[in-house]
């Protein structure tokens, strides 16, 4: 896809990207989207662009534990109360508001968790939100989830950016806390750092919004999205050490002819040895769903809609330890 002014020119965002701009900001949507573009050519959002998109879009009150959601369009039109999202709070929204809450929930709690020291949404947080944004949509992440690359093999692994661009990205999440240069004779490696990893979860919660409410200038997730999801995730689980033995983990991708995307997980002891993008033909433990299936299940496993076979102990200790890892309580 290539680059140029957002109006006019067909660019559709990557999966996720769009929402997770548009969730604390305050420009239109067609503002968003032309940044989006931008980056695929150069030029990071920062911390000064979030001080134009991170407007008011919700007061939170935490002593009146009330969240009243400004966006009209959000609120429910007879006023009906919803179960709450976050502890202790109470709210007014619609279904399709609770979902956008809940992706600033994601956010939130992913900022919180910097190794650094917890960020907020807004100016503090906008370096590594934006280099995790524009990375994702430039597919720099997808390219390093796998396993550590130079810079050389970085940018024959994306493939559709101009070196510097490449570079300019990677600097960026380098700074943020999202990757790390790692020693190596010869040429430094770069890597995916464990909260750079953990960044797919405000992603995944964006995708799941937008497999609700899908617009016509938002890409739905395709395979290098379910790959490389896996890919960023796997890594960071610890299952119980009684467990053993390998799992697909496969999301169908729908088409005219319908593909299975996703990882074949090796388990030793508890721990991931192994998450290849290879799916086992004939699996002896798998579980498969659409993209809003598995989004779904990793928010919450008590909805899981996934279809589930051969050991399921092992796929169920996969689900569970995916969303106690992404979605679970924050890290003190």
């Amino acid at each position: 896809m290539a680059p140029g002014e957002a109006t006019g020119s067909g660019f559709r965002a990557r999966a996720g990207a769009l929402t997770l701009m548009f969730v604390g900001g305050s420009l239109d949507r067609e503002d968003l989207l032309a940044m989006l573009e931008r980056a695929l050519s150069g030029g990071l959002l920062g911390a000064e662009d979030y001080e134009d998109l991170a407007g008011p879009e919700f007061d939170y009150d935490e002593d009146e534990e009330e969240l009243d959601l400004e966006e009209e369009e959000l609120e429910d039109e007879d006023e009906a109360e919803h179960d709450p999202i976050g502890p202790q709070t109470k709210m007014t929204t619609s279904s399709k508001g609770e979902e956008f809450l809940f992706v600033a929930h994601a956010m939130r709690r992913w900022l919180g968790n910097c190794p650094s020291g917890p960020l907020e949404l807004g100016p503090e947080g906008g370096d590594p939100l934006s280099a995790l944004v524009c990375c994702w949509s430039a597919t720099v992440t997808h390219a390093l989830a796998p396993e550590p690359l130079t810079l050389e093999e970085l940018n024959r692994a994306v493939g559709i950016l101009d070196s510097d661009i490449v570079e300019e990205h990677l600097e960026a999440m380098v700074r943020s806390g999202l990757a790390e240069a790692r020693a190596d004779p010869g040429e430094p490696r770069y890597a995916l750092t464990g909260w750079g990893r953990e960044g797919i979860a405000p992603i995944v919660a964006a995708v799941r919004y937008e497999c609700h409410y899908p617009e016509p200038d938002v890409l739905p997730p395709d395979v290098f999205d379910a790959e490389a999801a896996f890919q960023m995730a796997l890594p960071l689980l610890r299952l119980p050490p009684r467990l053993r033995g390998s799992c697909r983990l496969g999301v169908v991708i729908p088409g005219e002819e319908p593909l299975v995307a996703g990882a074949t997980v090796e388990v030793d002891r508890g721990a991931v040895l192994a998450a290849s993008p290879l799916l086992d033909r004939e699996p002896e433990t798998w579980a498969t769903g659409s993209p809003l299936d598995w989004c779904e299940t990793v928010v919450d496993p008590s909805t899981a809609r996934l279809e589930v076979g051969g050991d399921v102990e092992l796929a169920e200790a996969l689900l569970a330890a995916l969303h106690e890892k992404l979605f679970g309580s924050p890290r003190p």
